[in-house]
This record gives structure tokens, C-alpha cells and sequence, in this order.
């Protein structure tokens, strides 16, 4: 027999080598299996199939529990298809890793192949490619706005009704939980993540896959796992990582960290349980549908915020090959929140840190989906509102945001931009015109000012460069010149004042602010707001804040204190110690607007320039033009280099 066949029941089966980026056929490796694009062949006929090549240890459970449930849910389209199961692997042999693939230490599960990305890929390639060529994730021609956002939550919501309809078949609970069919067993999947979700690649439709921890029960509304099956008992050693054994001995939780409900984890042999303010509501590894649905909700709130994690990991991680996108940083992001058993923020998962676009309907949802656990949360008889306990429910919820969600308008203006629009074709029309600008004013303003609200109030330092920007120029982009400067001194104000924001405007937000100015501030504006920036720069960021705002390049007629000094900062930054022209006009500057009385607002960036005319061989090279001797030059300036009574 050929090393490179293996031969099934009817079948013969090969490794697909026209797949996957190094075209070894390799699709992935979970917690249980490792994943080829097979062949499948006999006479004449050629099929694309998926090749499962699972522990030889695995095979009686799998026999036993998870093919039995494969098998009951082959009529619904939705949930992967077993072809066959080939349990001796005769001569054939794969090297993988630091070893191979043989008939001594696994067996093979023939799966349908999916023609598609699993649904962690399908929501990074929305925003991010793989370049081939450097082996490296790079941002794509995918631009971040309001449509796209819109466009792709619109897409999302649909995943979550769709796979509301999978799991409403697989779990056999109906809308007033009992069974839908009584002669049926109750099944959870256990694993629901992002990973173990197909997304077609032409239909778009989803097919669940990997029930690798999936149990089935007649009688009662749970199950319970043990790691230790003798004496009944779920535990784990939470000093130790034993998230490496995750799917071996499943002794850290019944499910992957991240996605896994509070009552999926095993309680601590020693240490504190990391859910101890909610562990006396349940028993440990006692799993329900609404463990499902937690992963439900963690997945989908992973989804939408797909952009910013990735994001985020491009950051930390820049120049590398491996960013760590999305499912790993997700991962080891819970596994330490878990480990350290601070556990705050793994329950009642919410959209803080990511583009307030999406719709607060939607964020309920996840909300509850995710909520942490408390008494009764397994019984709908008490906690009928407060959670879901079946997928019928979930999925009314769902249609509901949906049918209430404005096609475009998400507390944001791309509405009124069309209606922008509209108003240029009925320009003949001058009556119309004057009632539609003054439409436009009104709700234009008032839609991008609730916007601004929300993102203030839960405000975070990390949406600076992206939601910040976005809700900014959402502010801005309206009509009317007057709303426009009100609306810039608000975010002005923010910057240094704002409740959830620092006391100094730094050198990101002064980026912002010149960049805003630029495009929908009057030039003949400008000078009174680069005051502002210059009043409450951050002083050890006032080289590069200097630099921003004499990249302004007012006219000599319009400059302003605050610009005029920044020029003459940057200036000497540009400079070398015997440029006298600058250094001079520095120092004649400096005294000029101490003699005024000037210090007192623009004593920051005053301070710092008389330091800097201090260092180096610059105060020789201005005693020497203006003729007098460096010590009384030190006289004048030393007084000025300190910060108020420092």
C-alpha cells in the first residue's frame, strides 16, 4: 500500500497538496485534531474532503459520544458532515512537526470540505491581508469609516441570527424551554468560538464544526464534567498553566479561555478561585445552553472588535511576523485576566474600547449574553429576564436590533452627507433648499454631538488615534461655520479638561487638533486655538507639540502668541549652536514677552526655551551678537528656567 493513500470503507483518501500557503495540504491544529484538505477517490470520481487526524487515546470516546451526536445532526446542513472514519491507517504516514503522523498514534475522521474561512478569518480579512511574499499580516485597501463599519456590523448581525438558527437545532430547547422534540436529546456544543464557525466562501452561510466536547442528555437541563471521574470532582491547580492541557485533560475548563462561561472552569485546589465573587451561584464544570450562549455572545463581541485587537497586536508587536491576531491575543489576554483571578472584565463583555458605530441594541445583547452569573441563572423560572436560556430568544432579540437599527444612521452623520447630496439636485429650488440646509444643520449636529457624548463619557486613551479622530470629524463635517468652531472649541476643551481625559494636551492630540483645523477650521481661526494648545501643552512633549503647530505656517499678519512661540522653539530645535539670527530673535522674543507679563499663561513653553538657549555653546553665540558678557546673559535667563516656585 502506498505510504501516501489511506484506504477507507469505500474510499481512498490523500493529502491535497495543491492547499494550503506552503501547499502541504495543512489547514489547522486544535486543542484535538490536526487538519488536512484530503482527497477523496474511487473509479472515476474526485471529491475535495476534510482530513481529521485525531489521538489514537480518542477513539473510543469519539466512537461513543462525539460521532453519535455528529450522526444525530447530519440533517441539519449546518453542522460539518461525517464522511467516514477510518480507524486503522494502514502504511500511511505524514511527518508533521518534530515527528509523524501514523497508525501507531492516531486515527482519521473524513469530514466535508468547507469551502471557506473559519469565522476568526473571515472578520480579519475584512480589514487585514497576508502578504505571500513576506509571510506577514499587512492592513488591506479596506478603508475603517462609518460605511464599512456599518456595512460589516450589518453582516455580523446576520452571522449571529444564523447561527441562532444552528444552535436552536442542535440544543432541542424551544422558546418556552422544554423540548422541541421530546424522543431527542438536549446537546451543547461546549466550544463555540470563533475558530469552530465556517463561513462559506460563496453563500456566506455558516456551518458549525468541532464538536470535539459536545454532550448530549435526556433527562435534566445539565451536564457535568469531571477531571476526576472516581470522585466526582472538576479541579485544577490555578498556580500552575494548565491551560497547556486544555483539551488533553481538560482540567482548567470545559471549553477554550476566553470563550468559556465562568461555570465551564474547574474549581482551585489551592488559591483563589478567579470567579470567586460569583462561584456560590454554581457548580464547578456543571455546563448548560447557557454556557453556550456565553460563548455565543464572547464570540461575537471578539468579532466586532476584530479591528482594534488586531490592531492593537500590530502595535505591540510591529515589524514581527506573527502579530498575534485576533483568537491568540484574545487568548492569552483571558488566560492572564483568569490566572491572576482579576476576572472583572471577562463577564458582561461591552464595546468601551471599540467604535461607538455599533449600535447599543447590539452591545445589550452581548451584554446579557455574557452577563456574570448569578443566582438562578440556570433556571428560567427565576431568571426568566435577566438571561437567555435558549437560542429562540436570543435570535428574537437579534431580529429585533436589527429591524431597529437605521440603515445608516448609527448615532453618526453619513445620512446626512447623503442628504448633503440631495440637496444639490433640488438646488433649482431655492425654498427647498433653505429648509433642507436648516434640516441638515439642526440634525446633523445633533446626531454627531449624542455621538460625541457617548464616546466621552466612556472615554479611554486608546481610542485617541482611531474613535477619537472618527466622532471628531463627525463633529466638524456639518453645515454651518459658527456650529463648526462651537463644536471644535468642545473638542478642544476635551483634550485638557475632559472628565475621562488628562489635565495636558499631549503630542498625539495636538496632531489631531492641527489636522482638524486644517480641514474645517478658517485659517483666520487658528491663531486663537494654537494658543489654547500652547497654554496646555504637556511639557515633555512641547518639542513635538511645537513642532505640529508651526507646521500650521501662519502668515506673519496672523500669528499668535502660541504659534509665534512654537516657531521659535522649533526653530532652535532645527538649528545648531551658531546660528545667530535664530538664537538671537529666540532671546529677544523670550525677554520680550517676559517684560509683558506673558510668562504667566505660556510659562511652560517659555521655561523650555530658555533652557534650551542655555545648553550647549548657543548662550556664547548670542553674548557675542548682541555684545555683552555670557554671565549676564545666564543672569537673565536663569530666573526662567524654572516652573513656577520650582
Amino acid at each position: 500500500m502506498n505510504s501516501s493513500v489511506i484506504k477507507g470503507t469505500e474510499f481512498s483518501y490523500r493529502i491535497d497538496t495543491e492547499h494550503g500557503i506552503n501547499h502541504d495540504g495543512f489547514i489547522a491544529e486544535g486543542t484535538e485534531s490536526i487538519v488536512f484538505k484530503g482527497v477523496k477517490y474511487g473509479g472515476d470520481l474526485r471529491y475535495s474532503c476534510a482530513l481529521k487526524f485525531k489521538p489514537k487515546y480518542r477513539l473510543d470516546d469519539f466512537m461513543e459520544r462525539e460521532y453519535k451526536i455528529l450522526e444525530s445532526l447530519q440533517t441539519c446542513r449546518s453542522v460539518v458532515r461525517v464522511l467516514d472514519v477510518i480507524e486503522d491507517l494502514g502504511d500511511f504516514y505524514l511527518p508533521y512537526g518534530n515527528g509523524e503522523i501514523n497508525n501507531d498514534y492516531f486515527f482519521c475522521v473524513v469530514e466535508e470540505f468547507i469551502d471557506g474561512d473559519s469565522l476568526q478569518d473571515f472578520c480579519i480579512k475584512q480589514w487585514f491581508a497576508y502578504n505571500l511574499s513576506t509571510k506577514q499580516w499587512e492592513r488591506n485597501t479596506t478603508e475603517y469609516t462609518y460605511r464599512e463599519i456599518v456595512k460589516f456590523q450589518n453582516l455580523i448581525i446576520q452571522f449571529m441570527i444564523n447561527l441562532c438558527e444552528i444552535m436552536k437545532f442542535i440544543s432541542n430547547i424551544n422558546e418556552k424551554n422544554g423540548k422541541t422534540d421530546s424522543n431527542k436529546p438536549i446537546i451543547l456544543h461546549c466550544d463555540i468560538k470563533p475558530e469552530n464557525i465556517m463561513v462559506t466562501k460563496h453563500g456566506k452561510e455558516l456551518v458549525l464544526i468541532d464538536f470535539g466536547r459536545s454532550r448530549d442528555f435526556r433527562e435534566g437541563w445539565t451536564y457535568t464534567h469531571y477531571s476526576d471521574p472516581y470522585s466526582m470532582t472538576f479541579t485544577a491547580d490555578y498556580s500552575d498553566r494548565q491551560w497547556q492541557d486544555v483539551g488533553k485533560e481538560n482540567v482548567y475548563a470545559y471549553g477554550t479561555v476566553g470563550y468559556a462561561a465562568p461555570e465551564c472552569f474547574a474549581s482551585a485546589i489551592s488559591g483563589m478561585f478567579p470567579f470567586s465573587s460569583q462561584s456560590s451561584y454554581f457548580k464547578n464544570g456543571c455546563v448548560s445552553v447557557e454556557s453556550d450562549i456565553f460563548g455565543f455572545g464572547a464570540t461575537f463581541a471578539e468579532c466586532l472588535s476584530v479591528f482594534e485587537v488586531c490592531m492593537q497586536a500590530f502595535e505591540e508587536k510591529r515589524g514581527s511576523s506573527d502579530p498575534r491576531f485576533f483568537n491568540r491575543a484574545i487568548t492569552e489576554k483571558y488566560e492572564e485576566i483568569v490566572r491572576s483571578t482579576n476576572t472583572t472584565v471577562y463577564c458582561d463583555r461591552d464595546f468601551r474600547n471599540i467604535d461607538t458605530a455599533y449600535h447599543e441594541s447590539l452591545e445589550n445583547i452581548i451584554r446579557k449574553t455574557t452577563k456574570s452569573r448569578a443566582y438562578g441563572f440556570q433556571d428560567p423560572e427565576q431568571t426568566a429576564n435577566d438571561y437567555y436560556h435558549n437560542f429562540y430568544q436570543l435570535q428574537k432579540d437579534v431580529e429585533r436590533a436589527r429591524d431597529a437599527i437605521p440603515s445608516l444612521d448609527r448615532k453618526s452623520d453619513p445620512l446626512v452627507r447623503q442628504m448633503i447630496g440631495i440637496s444639490g439636485f433640488c438646488a433649482a429650488f431655492s425654498a427647498c433648499s433653505l429648509v433642507l440646509w436648516l434640516l441638515l444643520m439642526i440634525f446633523a449636529n445633533a446626531l454627531a454631538t449624542d455621538r460625541w457624548n457617548i464616546l466621552t463619557e466612556n472615554y479611554t486613551d486608546n481610542q485617541k488615534n482611531t474613535v477619537l479622530v472618527r466622532v471628531a470629524e463627525d463633529m466638524l463635517d456639518i453645515p454651518g461655520k459658527t456650529k463648526r468652531e462651537q463644536n471644535f472649541e468642545k473638542i478642544l476643551e476635551f483634550m485638557y479638561r475632559g472628565k475621562n481625559n488628562d489635565k495636558f494636551i499631549d503630542s498625539d492630540e495636538t496632531k489631531i487638533l492641527v489636522s482638524l483645523m486644517k480641514q474645517y477650521i478658517g485659517q483666520s481661526e487658528w491663531g486663537q486655538y494654537l494658543d489654547t494648545i500652547i497654554m496646555n501643552s504637556k511639557s515633555d512633549n512641547l518639542d513635538e507639540i511645537a513642532k505640529s503647530v508651526y507646521s500650521m505656517n501662519l502668515p506673519e499678519s496672523s500669528e499668535s502668541d502660541g504659534y509665534t512661540l512654537a516657531k521659535v522653539l522649533s526653530q532652535i530645535n532645527n538649528s545648531d549652536d551658531n546660528n545667530t539670527e535664530v538664537l538671537t530673535n529666540a532671546y529677544n522674543t523670550l525677554m520680550e514677552y517676559y517684560d509683558n507679563g506673558k510668562d504667566k499663561d505660556y510659562s511652560v513653553i517659555m521655561t523650555k526655551i530658555a533652557i534650551k538657549l542655555m545648553t550647549g555653546s548657543k548662550i556664547d553665540t548670542i553674548a557675542s551678537e548682541l555684545e555683552t558678557d555670557r554671565k549676564s546673559l545666564q543672569d537673565s535667563l536663569v530666573p526662567h528656567t524654572k516652573l513656577g516656585d520650582e
